[in-house]
């Protein structure tokens, strides 16, 4: 079966709105082993809460143990009915382990596909790594019709591995979501949080993974786009009083080496990163300039490097030889550093060979980087080793990707 640009759509099981939420994980689930699930919020006497796992099986109760008999990622929906009706309430995403799995990073693609070619590389190189891969969104790139486009070419990089030999089964064809298709709006007390989320499925599926994570083994959403479905989600967990911090980490490709209003991403909402940057939340930035540079490719020499398949025919095509508006400065694959960073963290590489530590100011300031002490929460990336990343991405785009599953 083959997903088109609207063939796949995933608001049924994310509330519109919230009453009742599911208790935020806080331990890893092992397949075959029980599980007790809990709410939180307040229900009358005469409404019955009802649990859909995602595995085929359903309970009713305010607190219901739950056993999966299979690992996997699973979809759990929070129904309350009352006065002969059923509405669905809380979602969470979760990872049910094996013990080889228990504590591989657990990664939120958040991305404008069809912008540039680094994207279409991002999504493979993630999909065919070990990294475990909770769901995908999309997001605009500055205008509202981008978003619809960027959403149908995430399915299109993945039939293109379909059509290399990866099954539907191994890619996470239900869990793509529509994000956002406009920019945030600071609100007029400049105060952040006073900001309206732009509230959409990308969003909401953000928060849905987050509550499925454990503090142990936080979520880490990978932004390679503007942040605005990621910023709309800390906004929406701050208002219903979910606190994310131990349970989400962000890893974001944008911004420039003194301010992050002149590049790309973050032009296309800027007020979207000073969210996410005031969160409090462990954000990583990796620079779109000059850091993600030292990531590129030559394909005029270095093609050979692309698998000989439909998804490496369509990758090398769509890459250009050089930056936009260069002649001189090759192409980089900007996106890829973005799960490498995720990979290099995990297996003590050190592909991330120089970070500082800053405040995320606003417009008062020109959105710019202030240095800050070590306390702050909000990393630059400023250099990395792009040749290891290079090596990395290939190898795993030719089926030999770094192993880590135990």
């Amino acid at each position: 079966m083959l997903f088109g640009l609207n063939s796949c759509e995933n608001s049924n099981y994310l509330p519109n709105s919230t009453t009742l939420t599911i208790a935020p994980l806080n331990e890893q689930i092992l397949s075959q082993q029980a599980f007790l699930f809990k709410i939180l919020g307040d229900i009358s006497e005469d409404a019955i809460v009802k649990w859909d796992f995602g595995d085929n099986m359903t309970k009713t109760g305010s607190s219901v143990k739950h056993t999966y008999s299979k690992p996997g990622v699973y979809t759990i929906s929070l129904y309350l009915e009352s006065n002969e009706k059923k509405e669905l309430q809380s979602s969470a995403i979760i990872r049910v382990h094996s013990n080889k799995t228990i504590g591989l990073p657990q990664v939120f693609l958040d991305t404008d596909a069809r912008c540039e070619a680094d994207d279409q590389h991002f999504i493979a190189y993630t999909l065919y790594s070990d990294l475990d891969v909770l769901g995908i969104n999309s997001i605009h790139n500055g205008d509202p019709y981008s978003e619809a486009i960027n959403y149908g070419e995430v399915y299109n990089i993945m039939n293109l591995m379909r059509l290399a030999g990866k099954p539907w089964n191994s890619m996470p064809v239900d869990r793509v979501f529509h994000g956002a298709t406009e920019q945030l709006t600071p609100p007029s007390s400049g105060v952040w949080w006073d900001t309206e989320p732009v509230i959409t499925d990308g969003s909401k599926a953000i928060l849905a993974a987050a509550r499925g994570a454990s503090p142990d083994n936080p979520l880490i959403v990978l932004p390679v786009g503007p942040c605005t479905n990621v910023a709309s989600a800390i906004l929406q967990a701050r208002n219903e009083g979910f606190e994310l911090r131990d349970r989400m980490k962000i890893i974001w490709l944008g911004g420039l080496e003194n301010d992050y209003h002149e590049e790309y991403n973050g032009g296309n909402d800027p007020w979207s990163v000073y969210v996410m940057g005031q969160s409090g939340l462990d954000v990583q930035i990796l620079l779109g300039h000059p850091t993600s540079l030292k990531l590129n490719i030559d394909k005029r020499i270095e093609s050979h490097l692309y698998p000989n398949n439909d998804l490496g025919d369509y990758l090398m095509t769509i890459i250009p030889v050089f930056q936009w508006g260069s002649t001189t400065v090759l192409k980089s694959i900007h996106d890829v550093c973005v799960p490498a960073v995720v990979i290099s963290n995990y297996k003590g590489y050190n592909w991330v060979t120089k970070t500082a530590p800053v405040e995320v100011t606003g417009p008062e300031n020109d959105y710019r980087w202030v240095e800050s002490d070590s306390s702050s929460t909000v990393r630059l990336i400023w250099d990395i080793d792009g040749e290891a990343m290079k090596t990395d991405l290939f190898n795993t785009l030719n089926g030999r990707p770094t192993k880590l599953i135990k």
